[in-house]
């Protein structure tokens, strides 16, 4: 079985430090690994492989993927030759942090909840025809000739690109614009919550009275918010972390099941197939030594 790790000490929470760096593969590639930041990937030369969870994608120069916050994932390259991506790492609070407008706090929600899902690939024609080519180029403009301010400059290049990528995802989940900006606010605190405790006995009812709400109201935002259910959260929560499990640790399904909070082995299956499109026993056996010749049979999508 692969070793799943956890990647620590690139980024400093204290300052929302971003990493940016172009990497060359000649033969290398990443084991799976998350770790706390967003991180995109931009293909500059070669053909690679980035598998998220249990989703590969065929990458080729011009592609992007962007991979989310304590999502599991890894990067593998199909033959030798030059191999170079531009990979950009930050900390959701970079784009939301504590004292930022409340009214930029409804288009960023989707991108700090824990385990939100938000759109993963984006094709070339996707990003030349937008702000995002423009935003990769000159945050690498400003790495390479590293001018004064120019950490300021590829923060708010970053800022720009995610702009771009809001008002993409607006048109699928439109944001509802008659939630008050409080509640928003509250519920900032309340994924928080999720997240922190995910593993104990949650219901709508006890997060509702905590954070001071109607239980009616709870459910009816937290919807919006969302788009899914309290329940439908709070298990799409669990089984992010159940991924992790299932690939780093010898434990069996049952137990990992009761380590993340189900109390019931079958319906922590169900779940799992629903959310994933496969059990938690073949998403265990992707991670477990594939062959090399795993990637052959991918078609080679989008290639020019």
């Amino acid at each position: 079985m692969q070793d799943i790790y956890e990647e620590k000490g690139e980024i400093k929470l204290e300052d929302y430090e971003i990493v940016y760096q172009i990497r060359d593969y000649p033969i290398f590639l990443t084991s799976p690994h998350y770790h706390n930041a967003i991180e995109i990937i931009y293909i500059l030369e070669g053909e690679f492989v980035v598998t998220i969870s249990n989703t590969k994608y065929l990458l080729h120069p011009g592609e992007m993927v962007l991979v989310n916050a304590k999502e599991v994932h890894s990067v593998d390259i199909l033959d030798y030759g030059i191999h170079r991506s531009f990979a950009v790492k930050f900390l959701p609070e970079t784009i939301c942090s504590d004292s930022q407008s409340l009214m930029e706090l409804k288009y960023i929600i989707p991108y700090i909840m824990s385990f939100s899902n938000f759109k993963t690939h984006y094709t070339k024609e996707e990003v030349e025809n937008s702000n995002i080519k423009n935003c990769i180029d000159n945050i690498m403009k400003e790495d390479r000739e590293r001018q004064y301010a120019y950490k300021f400059a590829i923060r708010i290049n970053i800022s720009n690109l995610f702009l771009d990528l809001i008002r993409k995802v607006n048109t699928i989940n439109p944001v509802d614009e008659e939630i008050k900006d409080s509640i928003r606010e509250e519920f900032k605190n309340i994924f928080h919550y999720i997240s922190k405790h995910c593993t104990e006995k949650l219901t709508a009812v006890q997060i509702a009275k905590k954070f001071g709400l109607r239980q009616s109201d709870f459910s009816a935002y937290f919807k919006k918010i969302t788009g899914k259910s309290f329940n439908e959260y709070l298990n799409y929560v669990r089984i992010c972390k159940a991924k992790r499990m299932l690939i780093s640790s010898e434990k069996n399904i049952t137990e990992i099941a009761f380590s993340v909070g189900f109390s019931n082995t079958s319906y922590f299956i169900n779940c799992f197939k629903t959310q994933m499109g496969i059990t938690p026993a073949s998403f265990k056996q992707i991670y477990t030594d594939p062959p090399a010749s795993v990637y052959c049979g991918l078609e080679k999508k989008n290639k020019k």
